[in-house]
């Protein structure tokens, strides 16, 4: 019989809420977007021309991620300000940041 391996603590809540940020970053635009978005506050436009994503895919990625708390916005004149809501999201691209460069060094 396999010995039952100790619980870390992990949270019930917390691991629920890092789940969905997952599951909603599983998309590689949107994790395009939030990589942009880790640099400060943009507008639609800037964040299209730098990942290269239409306008309207750019605007679906945003709305689904604002659903889900990872990005927030702010009203500039005619223009909506994004920014990254959730710190989970720097913590786990700085991850996969790390993890690529031990890849390459290989």
């Amino acid at each position: 019989m396999a010995p039952v391996p100790k619980s870390n603590g992990l949270d019930p809540e917390f691991l629920q809420e890092v789940a969905g940020v997952i599951k909603l970053l599983g998309h590689p635009g949107r994790i395009r977007i939030a990589e942009y978005l880790l640099l400060g506050e943009a507008k639609v436009s800037d964040i299209q021309q730098w990942t290269g994503l239409s306008q309207p895919i750019t605007s679906q990625h945003l709305r689904q991620m604002k659903d889900r708390n990872i990005v927030d916005s702010h009203r500039e004149g005619n223009c909506m300000i994004y920014f990254i809501a959730n710190p989970l999201v720097g913590k786990m691209l700085n991850c996969l940041g790390e993890t690529q460069a031990l890849m390459q060094e290989r």
